[in-house]
């Protein structure tokens, strides 16, 4: 609870309490709401579960890329 006050008051996420991995959207050519996560051609992503910020997700090392 503490943490939440704090990440209101200075407006910033410690990006802890993350989703498992999903796959990621790609584009095809076709509109889709699904959109690619980021550019460097990983196809899976996590989100943080308190701010809803997407981070690839490295499939290979089990490990977020920042």
């Amino acid at each position: 609870m503490l943490e939440k006050v704090l990440q209101f008051l200075f407006i910033a996420c410690s990006h802890r309490n993350l989703s498992k991995p999903h796959a990621a959207g790609f584009d095809d050519g076709r509109h889709s709401d699904w959109m690619p996560v980021g550019s460097s051609g990983t196809s899976h992503y996590v989100v943080c579960l308190d701010c809803g910020k997407k981070f690839d997700y490295d499939w290979g090392e089990m490990r977020v890329v920042r």
